[in-house]
């Protein structure tokens, strides 16, 4: 059996400290030259600014407005000829797309044309303009409050448009039936 002698590592013992601070040496000046070779590497980059949208305030056809409703949100838009199918309360009416499904789509008066007292007569044909909004839980639910759903199943029906017009604008062009 052999036996070690606790003196012959004592010279390796004197280079541990020495030798760790060598490797946090070498480990710090690797960190800063990749942070160097990375800076030289990639240039800076340049912000791009695009023009920002205006919003679309002018006319727009019931077809165009049909292909993508989703993109008219949060905008102000005025369109004519438009057929009203039914209404929803005294503050609502439905209207159809022209899409392959002729997809109802729901138009609400604001504040102001409720409180005018206006009407929108359901087989009518009407022009109007308006803000394109989305839909919402706390919308239906100050809908509700103001008086807009006279039977729980009108708020049902509601709740199936992702998308409304938010009219500010509304006039009878055809009278129902005509």
């Amino acid at each position: 059996m052999a036996t070690f002698s606790l003196r012959s590592r004592s010279g390796a013992s004197n280079m541990a400290g020495l030798m760790m601070i060598a490797a946090f040496a070498v480990a710090a000046g690797f960190m800063y030259w990749l942070s160097q070779a990375a800076a030289e590497a990639s240039p800076e980059v340049a912000a791009i600014e695009e023009p920002a949208e205006e919003p679309m305030s002018g006319m727009v056809t019931l077809n165009d407005f049909s292909t993508d409703v989703t993109s008219y949100v949060g905008q102000e838009v005025s369109m004519a000829n438009i057929p009203v199918t039914s209404g929803l309360g005294p503050h609502s009416f439905w209207t159809s797309l022209t899409d392959a499904n002729e997809t109802a789509f729901l138009v609400h008066l604001d504040d102001a044309l409720v409180a005018a007292g206006t009407t929108v007569s359901a087989g009518s044909t009407v022009e109007l303009s308006g803000m394109v909004m989305s839909m919402s839980d706390s919308i239906l639910n100050a809908w509700e409050a103001a008086g807009a759903f006279p039977g729980p199943a009108d708020r049902i029906q509601a709740e199936f448009a992702e998308t409304f017009l938010e009219i500010n604008s509304v006039t009878e062009t055809t009278p129902p039936g005509a």
